[in-house]
């Protein structure tokens, strides 16, 4: 199996890991769990698994010192992204917020074309414009937009978007993937737990969260290092950041069928059409050809 169609299957695992993480934040949510729990819990998991590999090659820290100012992007831009989500929960609708949020694979593209001067091949643009649509269509949209509420969303497209393009290119000799995930885990972790301490979240969390609470939110965050920003890291530097931005729109896909699966929510044929333009997508990237994809 080619790396490319390795990093393929890698970006669209941790997709569907994201797709199921709602349906256990919600649960978490009942039993006094904040937003910024899950992220602590998260890079802290992460910050752990990948501790051996970088105790077994020191060398890692002086390439690690070398590029800190990349990784205190990267690890800016990997909390910034789902706490702006959560925020603009606030100001406007999930699904509002949501589609707009998954402009990301676009911006990829924009960004890619623009400022770092790649190919936009024509397979790509039909697959960015069909999970688009898909995305669109899948999205169920009611209650009031307002103005922050939209910014919100776009600015958590921009940084999700920033970062994969960043973490793609980033190239270090002495550094595998696996290094670069714990040091971006480690400054991402004293980042949110800075941001807890700061606004009360942490207090908060010991005040009102069950022990229930705490086991569903180190359980989500330990799946989803590993299984969701670990995979996605690992698929965007096998791959590229374009072809990763776009198989990662599988992940409203596996959040419709648990609750179709789970919950017993309706299935429209609005929806079923949204999600077979994003499989297309998808398929059409996957799909071997002469030319590059």
């Amino acid at each position: 199996m080619k790396q490319s169609t390795k990093g393929l299957l890698m970006v669209i695992i941790s997709g569907l890991v994201f797709g199921a993480g709602p349906f256990v934040v919600k649960t978490a949510y009942s039993e006094g769990a904040r937003p910024e729990i899950f992220i602590f819990f998260r890079y802290a998991s992460l910050s752990l698994v990948f501790l051996p590999f970088v105790l077994r090659k020191r060398s890692v820290f002086k390439a690690f010192s070398k590029h800190i100012g990349i990784f205190l992007l990267l690890a800016a831009l990997s909390i910034a992204t789902p706490l702006l989500l959560y925020l603009d929960y606030t100001f406007i609708s999930t699904s509002i917020a949501t589609t707009i949020h998954f402009l990301y694979p676009a911006l990829v593209a924009v960004i890619s074309v623009v400022f770092l001067r790649e190919k936009l091949s024509a397979r790509r643009l039909i697959s960015v414009l069909l999970c688009g649509a898909g995305i669109t269509l899948m999205m169920e949209f009611g209650g009031q937009i307002t103005l922050p509420g939209v910014l919100i969303a776009a600015a958590s497209a921009v940084t999700w978007a920033v970062y994969i393009v960043v973490l793609s290119r980033l190239k270090e000799p002495e550094m595998g993937t696996e290094h670069i995930l714990f040091f971006i885990a480690v400054l991402s972790f004293v980042m949110i737990t800075t941001v807890m301490l700061a606004d009360g979240a942490f207090a908060e969390c010991v005040r009102h969260m069950t022990l229930r609470g705490w086991l569903l939110s180190a359980g989500l965050g330990l799946v989803t290092s590993v299984f969701g920003v670990a995979f996605f890291a690992f698929g965007v530097r096998k791959t590229d950041a374009q072809l990763a931005a776009i198989a990662s729109t599988l992940e409203p896909i596996a959040c419709v069928l648990l609750g179709i699966i789970l919950l017993g929510e309706s299935f429209s044929v609005r929806t079923g059409i949204g999600a077979a333009l994003i499989l297309t997508a998808v398929i059409l990237l996957a799909w071997p050809g002469k030319a590059k994809a």
